[in-house]
């Protein structure tokens, strides 16, 4: 992934001469100071880390404070807001991480993103509820 990115930035004119840099690290414990980014963007990856919990912890510990602009957006899979739909990924919740990369399709990421100390301030879901955009910033 970090060579397809690399690449990308190497074949594009408007991005060749901005100081873009990339590191390799673990999610649960970034390389970095508290408050050192504007924005922290995360789509479809907390349904396959092994801790999104500690993900999130992260990336609320890093982004700046919503007083500095500081804001988190996550496009995430979550459990739907239709109780039918809700249990039906409750109840196929194993199989489809075990076919889907591991991919757990059925969290509550708001909550999870509240305990992480993020509150959201935009959002929107989508397919029926399974898919959702949230603006979060640091409480």
């Amino acid at each position: 992934m970090l060579l397809q990115a690399r690449t990308r930035v190497a074949e594009t004119p408007a991005l060749a001469n901005l100081p873009i840099s990339f590191r390799q690290a673990d999610v649960a414990a970034l390389p970095f100071p508290d408050s050192s980014f504007d924005s922290v963007v995360d789509t479809f990856s907390l349904c396959v880390f092994p801790d999104p919990q500690a993900a999130l912890n992260e990336m609320a510990r890093v982004v700046r404070p919503a007083a500095e602009g500081g804001r988190v957006l996550l496009l995430e899979h979550c459990r739907s807001d239709n109780p039918l739909l809700a249990a039906y990924q409750d109840a196929t919740a194993g199989p489809v991480a075990a076919l889907g990369k591991g991919c757990v399709w059925n969290q509550d990421v708001e909550a999870m993103a509240t305990m992480a100390g993020l509150r959201a301030v935009g959002g929107e879901r989508a397919a029926a509820g399974t898919v959702q955009l949230i603006v979060a910033a640091k409480q």
